[in-house]
């Protein structure tokens, strides 16, 4: 019995684990503001990430890196398994919110200066 429940134990502990170390799969994002109504749609570029990071934490990686979203009120993160996904959906929500007249900015980047000691 105690062998069987030592089975039992350990296969609980390999699940955990796999399913620990799978939480922590590298993913790329995007985010989108003023996607309800505009009058300018803002999306990001990607950005590389894990799937342990959560919704809330984005949007506050989101709000840090790109000053357009600062104050941005419907602000949404869309998380793809490729670059590819995340390119594709940039393209395409381009694309139909143009479709729908609202002005739609691609964000650029964040510059990340490197600072060297003088």
């Amino acid at each position: 019995m105690a062998s069987g429940m030592n089975r039992s134990l350990g296969l609980l502990f390999a699940l955990l684990l796999s399913s620990t170390l799978c939480a922590q799969k590298t993913i790329w994002s995007h985010a989108v503001g003023n996607w309800r109504n505009g009058p300018v749609v803002y999306i990001t570029p990607l950005i590389e990430t894990s799937e342990a990071v959560t919704t809330p934490q984005l949007l506050a990686d989101y709000r840090t890196l790109f000053p357009a979203l600062s104050e941005v009120q419907d602000l949404d993160v869309l998380r793809f398994a490729t670059p590819e996904e995340g390119n594709d959906s940039r393209t395409i929500l381009k694309a139909k919110y143009g479709m729908r007249k609202l002005e739609v900015v691609m964000l650029e980047p964040p510059v990340i200066e490197d600072r060297k000691e003088e």
